[in-house]
Protein backbone atom coordinates (compact mmCIF):
# COMPACT_ATOMS: atom_id res chain seq x y z
CA UNK A 1 0.00 0.00 0.00
CA UNK A 2 1.37 3.46 -1.27
CA UNK A 3 1.22 5.77 2.16
CA UNK A 4 0.57 9.06 1.52
CA UNK A 5 3.90 11.55 1.30
CA UNK A 6 2.57 13.33 5.26
CA UNK A 7 2.53 9.47 7.32
CA UNK A 8 5.92 8.72 5.75
CA UNK A 9 9.57 8.45 7.95
CA UNK A 10 7.57 9.43 10.94
CA UNK A 11 8.47 8.00 14.60
CA UNK A 12 6.26 7.27 17.06
CA UNK A 13 7.32 7.07 20.97
CA UNK A 14 5.46 5.62 23.82
CA UNK A 15 5.74 6.77 27.39
CA UNK A 16 3.33 4.51 28.86
CA UNK A 17 3.11 3.67 32.88
CA UNK A 18 4.06 0.21 34.04
CA UNK A 19 1.04 -0.66 36.14
CA UNK A 20 -2.57 -1.27 34.77
CA UNK A 21 -4.82 2.22 34.65
CA UNK A 22 -8.31 1.62 35.25
CA UNK A 23 -10.89 4.16 34.84
CA UNK A 24 -14.90 4.37 34.00
CA UNK A 25 -15.32 5.78 30.92
CA UNK A 26 -17.29 5.55 27.27
CA UNK A 27 -14.81 3.47 25.68
CA UNK A 28 -15.25 4.17 22.19
CA UNK A 29 -15.34 7.82 22.44
CA UNK A 30 -12.16 7.89 24.38
CA UNK A 31 -11.12 5.98 21.35
CA UNK A 32 -12.31 8.36 19.06
CA UNK A 33 -10.94 11.25 20.99
CA UNK A 34 -7.25 9.58 20.75
CA UNK A 35 -7.92 8.34 16.92
CA UNK A 36 -8.67 12.48 16.24
CA UNK A 37 -5.08 13.77 18.35
CA UNK A 38 -2.97 10.86 16.64
CA UNK A 39 -4.02 11.28 13.31
CA UNK A 40 -3.81 15.27 13.84
CA UNK A 41 0.06 14.32 14.76
CA UNK A 42 0.45 12.54 11.75
CA UNK A 43 -1.07 14.88 9.62
CA UNK A 44 1.55 17.86 11.08
CA UNK A 45 4.93 16.42 12.84
CA UNK A 46 7.58 16.64 10.85
CA UNK A 47 9.34 13.69 12.26
CA UNK A 48 8.25 12.53 16.02
CA UNK A 49 5.33 12.21 17.83
CA UNK A 50 5.28 11.50 21.73
CA UNK A 51 2.33 9.80 23.50
CA UNK A 52 2.97 10.32 27.38
CA UNK A 53 0.32 8.75 29.65
CA UNK A 54 0.05 9.15 33.57
CA UNK A 55 -2.39 9.67 36.37
CA UNK A 56 -2.96 10.79 39.96
CA UNK A 57 -5.35 9.88 42.81
CA UNK A 58 -8.20 11.64 40.50
CA UNK A 59 -7.65 11.58 36.99
CA UNK A 60 -5.66 10.24 33.77
CA UNK A 61 -3.97 12.60 31.41
CA UNK A 62 -2.69 11.42 27.96
CA UNK A 63 -0.33 14.01 26.16
CA UNK A 64 0.20 13.72 22.44
CA UNK A 65 2.87 15.83 21.41
CA UNK A 66 3.98 16.68 17.66
CA UNK A 67 7.19 18.34 16.38
CA UNK A 68 5.22 20.33 13.80
CA UNK A 69 4.95 23.80 12.72
CA UNK A 70 3.49 25.25 16.41
CA UNK A 71 0.04 26.25 16.92
CA UNK A 72 0.25 30.37 17.69
CA UNK A 73 -0.92 31.19 20.64
CA UNK A 74 -4.11 32.96 19.38
CA UNK A 75 -4.99 29.69 17.56
CA UNK A 76 -5.17 27.23 20.89
CA UNK A 77 -8.78 28.06 21.36
CA UNK A 78 -9.99 28.62 17.76
CA UNK A 79 -9.46 25.11 16.75
CA UNK A 80 -11.49 23.82 19.18
CA UNK A 81 -14.85 25.80 17.33
CA UNK A 82 -16.65 24.13 14.51
CA UNK A 83 -15.70 24.70 10.96
CA UNK A 84 -12.34 26.42 12.00
CA UNK A 85 -9.55 24.78 9.89
CA UNK A 86 -5.78 26.16 9.88
CA UNK A 87 -3.99 27.20 6.72
CA UNK A 88 -1.86 24.07 5.95
CA UNK A 89 1.50 24.34 3.92
CA UNK A 90 0.72 21.04 2.56
CA UNK A 91 -2.03 21.30 0.82
CA UNK A 92 -2.06 17.05 0.18
CA UNK A 93 -2.94 16.66 3.71
CA UNK A 94 -6.47 15.55 4.16
CA UNK A 95 -9.07 15.85 6.71
CA UNK A 96 -8.89 12.90 9.47
CA UNK A 97 -11.19 12.01 12.14
CA UNK A 98 -13.99 13.67 14.04
CA UNK A 99 -12.47 16.87 14.67
CA UNK A 100 -11.05 18.76 17.59
CA UNK A 101 -15.08 20.25 18.66
CA UNK A 102 -16.38 17.20 18.96
CA UNK A 103 -13.02 15.45 20.78
CA UNK A 104 -13.48 18.42 23.37
CA UNK A 105 -16.91 18.02 23.62
CA UNK A 106 -16.88 14.04 24.31
CA UNK A 107 -14.11 14.87 27.10
CA UNK A 108 -16.28 17.18 28.59
CA UNK A 109 -19.04 14.94 28.65
CA UNK A 110 -16.67 12.93 31.02
CA UNK A 111 -16.26 15.93 33.10
CA UNK A 112 -12.75 15.96 31.59
CA UNK A 113 -10.44 18.66 29.66
CA UNK A 114 -9.09 18.51 26.40
CA UNK A 115 -7.15 21.63 25.70
CA UNK A 116 -3.67 22.35 23.82
CA UNK A 117 -1.10 23.24 26.28
CA UNK A 118 0.91 26.44 24.76
CA UNK A 119 3.52 26.83 27.79
CA UNK A 120 5.11 23.61 26.00
CA UNK A 121 7.67 23.87 23.24
CA UNK A 122 6.04 21.87 20.96
CA UNK A 123 2.49 21.06 20.09
CA UNK A 124 0.83 19.33 22.86
CA UNK A 125 -2.22 18.05 23.41
CA UNK A 126 -3.55 17.46 26.96
CA UNK A 127 -6.28 14.98 27.54
CA UNK A 128 -7.16 14.66 31.14
CA UNK A 129 -10.15 12.23 32.78
CA UNK A 130 -11.41 11.67 36.03
CA UNK A 131 -11.10 8.29 36.70
CA UNK A 132 -14.34 7.50 38.50
CA UNK A 133 -13.08 5.35 40.81
CA UNK A 134 -16.54 5.12 42.50
CA UNK A 135 -18.26 4.27 39.87
CA UNK A 136 -15.96 1.11 39.29
CA UNK A 137 -16.26 0.09 42.57
CA UNK A 138 -20.48 0.10 41.95
CA UNK A 139 -19.87 -1.37 38.62
CA UNK A 140 -21.96 -4.47 39.53
CA UNK A 141 -25.05 -2.96 40.89
CA UNK A 142 -25.20 -0.33 37.96
CA UNK A 143 -24.74 -2.61 35.58
CA UNK A 144 -27.36 -4.62 37.37
CA UNK A 145 -29.35 -1.59 37.51
CA UNK A 146 -29.04 -0.40 34.03
CA UNK A 147 -29.23 -3.25 31.89
CA UNK A 148 -32.35 -4.44 33.67
CA UNK A 149 -34.67 -3.45 30.55
CA UNK A 150 -32.68 -6.69 28.97
CA UNK A 151 -33.75 -9.61 30.77
CA UNK A 152 -35.94 -10.77 28.18
CA UNK A 153 -32.77 -11.59 25.86
CA UNK A 154 -34.53 -13.19 23.39
CA UNK A 155 -36.92 -10.96 22.84
CA UNK A 156 -34.44 -7.98 22.73
CA UNK A 157 -32.95 -10.36 19.96
CA UNK A 158 -35.46 -10.78 17.97
CA UNK A 159 -36.12 -7.04 17.95
CA UNK A 160 -32.60 -5.89 16.95
CA UNK A 161 -33.22 -8.22 13.81
CA UNK A 162 -35.69 -6.09 13.26
CA UNK A 163 -35.20 -2.97 14.22
CA UNK A 164 -33.95 -1.55 10.84
CA UNK A 165 -37.26 -1.23 10.03
CA UNK A 166 -37.26 1.91 12.98
CA UNK A 167 -37.10 5.53 12.52
CA UNK A 168 -35.16 7.60 15.08
CA UNK A 169 -35.06 11.61 14.98
CA UNK A 170 -32.28 12.29 17.18
CA UNK A 171 -32.72 16.48 18.39
CA UNK A 172 -29.43 17.87 19.37
CA UNK A 173 -28.02 21.69 18.69
CA UNK A 174 -24.09 20.97 18.58
CA UNK A 175 -23.03 19.57 15.38
CA UNK A 176 -20.40 17.83 16.06
CA UNK A 177 -22.44 15.68 18.87
CA UNK A 178 -25.19 15.51 16.57
CA UNK A 179 -22.80 13.82 13.76
CA UNK A 180 -21.33 10.99 16.01
CA UNK A 181 -24.41 10.01 17.60
CA UNK A 182 -26.48 10.29 13.97
CA UNK A 183 -23.64 8.32 12.76
CA UNK A 184 -23.52 5.49 15.18
CA UNK A 185 -27.28 5.34 15.23
CA UNK A 186 -27.21 4.84 11.77
CA UNK A 187 -25.68 1.25 12.12
CA UNK A 188 -28.84 -0.15 13.51
CA UNK A 189 -32.11 2.22 12.43
CA UNK A 190 -33.10 4.83 9.77
CA UNK A 191 -32.08 8.51 11.30
CA UNK A 192 -33.96 11.94 10.77
CA UNK A 193 -31.57 14.78 12.35
CA UNK A 194 -33.00 18.62 13.82
CA UNK A 195 -31.48 20.92 15.38
CA UNK A 196 -33.58 22.29 17.93
CA UNK A 197 -37.16 21.28 18.64
CA UNK A 198 -38.84 23.78 16.06
CA UNK A 199 -36.99 21.54 13.50
CA UNK A 200 -37.91 18.41 15.25
CA UNK A 201 -41.92 18.96 15.25
CA UNK A 202 -41.82 19.88 11.79
CA UNK A 203 -39.90 16.53 10.73
CA UNK A 204 -42.72 14.58 12.86
CA UNK A 205 -45.49 16.01 11.48
CA UNK A 206 -44.29 15.49 8.10
CA UNK A 207 -42.77 11.78 8.59
CA UNK A 208 -43.05 8.80 10.16
CA UNK A 209 -41.25 8.72 13.08
CA UNK A 210 -40.87 5.18 16.03
CA UNK A 211 -38.84 7.16 19.09
CA UNK A 212 -37.40 10.90 19.35
CA UNK A 213 -33.96 11.03 20.92
CA UNK A 214 -33.65 15.19 22.41
CA UNK A 215 -31.17 17.02 24.24
CA UNK A 216 -32.73 19.76 26.74
CA UNK A 217 -30.72 22.69 26.16
CA UNK A 218 -31.24 23.95 22.61
CA UNK A 219 -31.82 27.88 20.86
CA UNK A 220 -35.16 28.15 19.55
CA UNK A 221 -37.07 25.67 20.56
CA UNK A 222 -35.56 23.38 24.22
CA UNK A 223 -36.15 19.69 24.71
CA UNK A 224 -38.94 20.65 27.63
CA UNK A 225 -40.56 22.27 25.75
CA UNK A 226 -40.33 19.60 22.43
CA UNK A 227 -41.81 16.95 24.20
CA UNK A 228 -44.62 18.80 25.95
CA UNK A 229 -45.73 19.69 22.27
CA UNK A 230 -45.41 15.69 21.38
CA UNK A 231 -47.22 14.65 24.13
CA UNK A 232 -49.65 17.02 23.79
CA UNK A 233 -50.68 16.64 19.99
CA UNK A 234 -52.80 13.76 19.46
CA UNK A 235 -51.01 13.09 16.01
CA UNK A 236 -47.75 12.55 17.32
CA UNK A 237 -48.35 11.85 21.24
CA UNK A 238 -47.88 7.80 21.10
CA UNK A 239 -43.86 8.92 19.93
CA UNK A 240 -41.74 7.84 23.22
CA UNK A 241 -39.20 10.60 23.93
CA UNK A 242 -35.64 10.03 25.07
CA UNK A 243 -33.50 12.85 26.75
CA UNK A 244 -30.26 12.11 26.32
CA UNK A 245 -27.95 15.09 27.98
CA UNK A 246 -25.76 16.42 30.94
CA UNK A 247 -28.49 18.13 31.99
CA UNK A 248 -28.46 15.73 35.15
CA UNK A 249 -29.51 16.69 38.30
CA UNK A 250 -32.38 14.87 40.23
CA UNK A 251 -34.79 17.84 39.30
CA UNK A 252 -34.23 17.80 35.64
CA UNK A 253 -34.86 13.75 35.89
CA UNK A 254 -38.32 14.43 37.48
CA UNK A 255 -39.23 16.99 35.36
CA UNK A 256 -38.56 15.12 32.05
CA UNK A 257 -40.45 12.02 33.13
CA UNK A 258 -43.46 14.58 34.34
CA UNK A 259 -43.55 15.94 31.35
CA UNK A 260 -44.15 12.65 29.40
CA UNK A 261 -40.69 11.32 28.40
CA UNK A 262 -39.63 7.62 28.81
CA UNK A 263 -36.22 7.54 29.38
CA UNK A 264 -33.41 9.85 30.73
CA UNK A 265 -29.96 9.08 29.79
CA UNK A 266 -27.15 11.12 31.09
CA UNK A 267 -24.36 12.17 28.90
CA UNK A 268 -21.23 10.38 28.91
CA UNK A 269 -23.46 7.46 28.10
CA UNK A 270 -22.78 4.18 26.97
CA UNK A 271 -24.03 3.97 23.07
CA UNK A 272 -24.90 0.25 24.09
CA UNK A 273 -27.21 1.27 27.10
CA UNK A 274 -28.81 3.95 24.90
CA UNK A 275 -29.15 1.24 22.00
CA UNK A 276 -30.46 -1.27 24.45
CA UNK A 277 -32.91 1.57 25.79
CA UNK A 278 -34.22 2.32 22.43
CA UNK A 279 -34.64 -1.39 21.69
CA UNK A 280 -36.95 -1.73 25.12
CA UNK A 281 -39.38 0.78 24.48
CA UNK A 282 -39.82 -0.47 20.90
CA UNK A 283 -40.02 -4.09 22.16
CA UNK A 284 -41.91 -3.73 25.16
CA UNK A 285 -44.78 -1.65 22.55
CA UNK A 286 -44.61 -4.60 20.60
CA UNK A 287 -45.51 -7.43 23.53
CA UNK A 288 -48.26 -4.94 24.71
CA UNK A 289 -49.83 -4.58 21.16
CA UNK A 290 -49.97 -8.61 21.43
CA UNK A 291 -51.32 -8.84 24.54
CA UNK A 292 -53.92 -6.49 24.21
CA UNK A 293 -54.67 -8.58 20.73
CA UNK A 294 -54.56 -11.86 21.75
CA UNK A 295 -55.43 -11.82 25.35
CA UNK A 296 -59.55 -10.94 25.99
CA UNK A 297 -59.41 -9.02 29.28
CA UNK A 298 -55.74 -6.65 28.44
CA UNK A 299 -57.48 -3.35 29.35
CA UNK A 300 -55.34 -0.41 27.62
CA UNK A 301 -55.09 1.10 30.72
CA UNK A 302 -52.14 -1.95 31.05
CA UNK A 303 -50.54 -0.65 27.88
CA UNK A 304 -47.38 1.80 28.40
CA UNK A 305 -49.47 4.81 26.82
CA UNK A 306 -49.22 8.50 27.93
CA UNK A 307 -52.37 10.15 29.56
CA UNK A 308 -53.79 11.87 26.34
CA UNK A 309 -53.21 8.78 24.00
CA UNK A 310 -55.00 6.21 27.27
CA UNK A 311 -57.88 9.12 27.20
CA UNK A 312 -58.39 9.11 23.62
CA UNK A 313 -58.36 5.05 22.76
CA UNK A 314 -60.68 4.59 25.95
CA UNK A 315 -63.07 7.37 24.12
CA UNK A 316 -63.02 5.50 20.90
CA UNK A 317 -63.63 2.31 22.68
CA UNK A 318 -66.48 3.63 24.63
CA UNK A 319 -68.12 4.52 21.05
CA UNK A 320 -67.90 1.03 19.69
CA UNK A 321 -69.36 -0.24 22.73
CA UNK A 322 -72.00 1.97 22.59
CA UNK A 323 -72.90 1.03 18.93
CA UNK A 324 -71.82 -2.35 19.39
CA UNK A 325 -75.69 -3.61 18.51
CA UNK A 326 -74.95 -2.04 15.14
CA UNK A 327 -74.24 -4.32 12.93
CA UNK A 328 -73.43 -1.77 10.26
CA UNK A 329 -71.10 0.78 12.54
CA UNK A 330 -68.21 1.49 10.56
CA UNK A 331 -64.86 3.35 10.36
CA UNK A 332 -66.02 6.42 8.87
CA UNK A 333 -69.07 6.71 11.62
CA UNK A 334 -65.96 5.97 14.48
CA UNK A 335 -64.70 9.40 13.02
CA UNK A 336 -67.20 11.49 12.37
CA UNK A 337 -68.39 11.17 16.20
CA UNK A 338 -64.79 11.82 17.07
CA UNK A 339 -64.75 14.62 14.48
CA UNK A 340 -61.73 13.16 13.24
CA UNK A 341 -60.23 12.50 9.27
CA UNK A 342 -60.72 9.05 8.15
CA UNK A 343 -57.06 9.22 7.85
CA UNK A 344 -56.37 10.60 10.71
CA UNK A 345 -57.94 8.01 12.52
CA UNK A 346 -56.00 5.18 10.52
CA UNK A 347 -52.73 6.65 11.32
CA UNK A 348 -53.38 7.07 15.22
CA UNK A 349 -55.18 3.56 16.02
CA UNK A 350 -52.24 1.51 13.50
CA UNK A 351 -49.82 3.14 15.43
CA UNK A 352 -50.97 2.56 18.84
CA UNK A 353 -51.81 -1.00 18.21
CA UNK A 354 -50.90 -2.03 15.02
CA UNK A 355 -54.70 -2.41 13.84
CA UNK A 356 -56.38 -1.46 11.02
CA UNK A 357 -59.44 0.55 12.48
CA UNK A 358 -61.89 -2.11 10.93
CA UNK A 359 -59.79 -4.51 13.07
CA UNK A 360 -59.77 -2.83 15.71
CA UNK A 361 -63.41 -2.26 15.74
CA UNK A 362 -64.27 -6.49 15.44
CA UNK A 363 -61.31 -6.67 18.28
CA UNK A 364 -63.56 -4.41 20.58
CA UNK A 365 -66.07 -6.64 19.58
CA UNK A 366 -64.70 -9.54 20.22
CA UNK A 367 -63.53 -8.43 23.39
CA UNK A 368 -66.95 -7.55 24.60
CA UNK A 369 -68.17 -11.13 23.82
CA UNK A 370 -65.30 -12.62 25.33
CA UNK A 371 -66.59 -11.04 28.98
CA UNK A 372 -70.43 -11.48 28.31
CA UNK A 373 -69.40 -15.07 28.30
CA UNK A 374 -67.29 -14.64 31.09
CA UNK A 375 -70.23 -13.45 33.01
CA UNK A 376 -72.27 -16.70 31.83
CA UNK A 377 -75.98 -15.30 31.95
CA UNK A 378 -76.52 -15.55 27.96
CA UNK A 379 -76.38 -18.02 24.93
CA UNK A 380 -73.54 -17.64 23.10
CA UNK A 381 -76.24 -17.15 19.98
CA UNK A 382 -77.34 -14.32 21.60
CA UNK A 383 -74.57 -12.81 22.50
CA UNK A 384 -73.35 -12.63 18.98
CA UNK A 385 -76.33 -10.58 18.14
CA UNK A 386 -75.60 -8.08 21.01
CA UNK A 387 -71.92 -7.40 19.37
CA UNK A 388 -73.20 -6.86 16.38
CA UNK A 389 -72.17 -10.22 14.67
CA UNK A 390 -75.49 -11.83 13.22
CA UNK A 391 -73.74 -15.23 11.59
CA UNK A 392 -72.70 -17.30 14.62
CA UNK A 393 -70.40 -19.69 12.42
CA UNK A 394 -68.34 -16.19 11.27
CA UNK A 395 -68.47 -15.20 14.86
CA UNK A 396 -66.86 -18.60 16.25
CA UNK A 397 -64.41 -18.65 13.05
CA UNK A 398 -63.64 -14.47 14.48
CA UNK A 399 -63.12 -15.76 17.97
CA UNK A 400 -61.17 -18.88 16.95
CA UNK A 401 -58.68 -16.61 14.92
CA UNK A 402 -58.59 -14.03 17.66
CA UNK A 403 -57.61 -15.45 20.71
CA UNK A 404 -56.72 -19.17 19.78
CA UNK A 405 -59.48 -20.88 20.64
CA UNK A 406 -63.44 -21.76 19.79
CA UNK A 407 -66.43 -19.19 21.62
CA UNK A 408 -67.33 -22.99 23.17
CA UNK A 409 -64.10 -23.81 24.54
CA UNK A 410 -63.53 -20.74 26.05
CA UNK A 411 -67.16 -21.26 27.82
CA UNK A 412 -65.97 -23.99 28.92
CA UNK A 413 -62.61 -22.61 30.19
CA UNK A 414 -64.25 -20.14 32.10
CA UNK A 415 -66.69 -22.57 33.73
CA UNK A 416 -63.80 -24.46 35.40
CA UNK A 417 -62.04 -21.17 36.62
Amino acid sequence: MNLPSYKKKKVLLRHLPEHEIRAWVDKEAITKILSNLLNNALKYAQHKIQVKMEKNNTTFTIRVISDGDKIPIDESQQIFEPFYQREKKDISVSGVGIGLPLARSLALLHKGKLYLDTEQEQNTFVLSIPLNEENMQSHTNLAAEQYAVTLDEEAITDTEENMRGYKVLLVEDEESMLSFISERLEEFFMVETACNGQEALDILHETHVDLVISDIMMPVMNGWELCKRIKSDIDISHIPVIFLTAKNDLDSKINGLKIGAEAYVEKPFSFDYLKTQILSLLNNRQKEREAFSKRPFFPVHNMQMNKADEEFMEKVIQIIQENMVDEQFNVERLADILCMSRSSLLRKIKILFNLSPVDFIRLIRLKKAAELIQEGKYLIGDICEMVGINSSSYFSKLFMRQFGMTPKEFERQQKKM
